[in-house]
């Protein structure tokens, strides 16, 4: 019996559906919506809202700030425009890539890393949770599979 045991092995062995999660969670991520099988739509949204709630921590970064002084009787180069981090800073600065290379174990893109935390994170800053929604989409032809979309909340279809 499979009480109290949690989540779908989806006809997969574990690191099969590892892979398959984080696969479809940076399709997700780089183009908003994805059409799957309900059953991994359902495993799919925690395991994307986790992501986007940790990446939603992660504090904005200055990108102009020397963290070492330097070397004594050195000077900065002709256009060097930055300053020293404040410890304050420096922490933020740790603590925010600290955070990029956590939800980096997953996933592996760095493009879709970038709009993660660049885009994605801040268009949900004020939102406490769900942002994903699925909307079943029917059954599949060739084996009776039911279908569903998976997508951010706050996705618009493109232009035509």
């Amino acid at each position: 019996m499979r009480h109290g045991v949690a989540g779908r092995k989806l006809g997969r062995n574990s690191s099969s559906r590892r892979a398959l999660s984080t696969a479809q969670a940076t399709a997700l991520l780089r183009h908003g919506r994805i059409e799957t099988t309900l059953a991994k739509a359902k495993e799919l949204q925690p395991y994307v809202e986790r992501l986007i709630t940790t990446a939603k921590k992660a504090p904005a970064t200055t990108p102009n700030l020397r963290h070492k002084a330097l070397p004594e009787g050195k000077v900065a180069r002709e256009g060097d425009d930055r300053r020293m981090a404040t410890p304050e800073e420096q922490t933020a600065t740790a603590r925010a890539l600290h955070l990029r290379r956590v939800v980096g174990a997953d996933i592996k893109d760095k493009a879709v890393l970038k709009k993660l935390f660049d885009d994605i994170a801040p268009r949900f800053a004020n939102r406490p949770g769900g942002y994903t929604r699925i909307v079943k989409t029917g059954i599949r032809r060739g084996d009776s599979a039911p279908t569903a979309l998976i997508e951010l909340v706050d996705y618009e279809l493109p232009a035509a």
